[in-house]
């Protein structure tokens, strides 16, 4: 069965004279990014897409992840619709797929593929999903299809 992990990157600087695709993780960020790290090595993740500003990619160096990593300058400021197609474009070969991004998208993508069968954590994930948080998300067929899609956990900084 794959599975799906959506991590919203983790804490961050608040304004960067680079602007914000270039804002970097704050010292608490980068602690936070390798206690995730910690937890998602234990999930076998075989292939990481990530949006393409300094934070979301500092935060997937910090994992310590051993997966292949893609930078995507279209999970940058992108809507759930980008998202869920990016993730949906990924080979039936992974079978365990992290996405880093920002808010709102990242918790937006978690409610909108959980609703049908988990209305009321959907909610939950929609309102409270705080930097390094991430969620464990499994369903059934391919990537393209993301079908009956379940909730399977879902971490916060405070859990880590």
């Amino acid at each position: 069965m794959p599975t799906l992990f959506l991590l919203r990157h983790a804490k961050t600087e608040a304004v960067h004279s680079g602007g914000d695709k270039a804002r970097e993780l704050t010292d608490r960020g980068r602690a936070d990014a390798r206690a995730v790290g910690a937890q998602l090595r234990q999930r076998g993740i075989d292939l990481v897409l990530c949006s393409s500003a300094v934070r979301t990619r500092q935060t997937v160096e910090e994992l310590g992840l051993d997966a292949r990593v893609e930078s995507m300058d279209a999970l940058y400021n992108c809507d759930v619709e980008t998202m869920l197609q990016r993730i949906g474009e990924t080979d039936d070969s992974v079978s365990h797929l992290l996405v880093v991004g920002h808010s709102p998208t990242i918790p937006a993508a978690a409610a909108e593929l959980v609703w049908a069968s988990q209305p009321r954590e959907a909610d939950q994930l929609a309102c409270s999903f705080p930097t390094a948080a991430w969620a464990e998300i499994t369903f059934e067929g391919t990537w393209a299809d993301l079908e009956r899609a379940r909730l399977a956990a879902v971490h916060r900084p405070r859990d880590v």
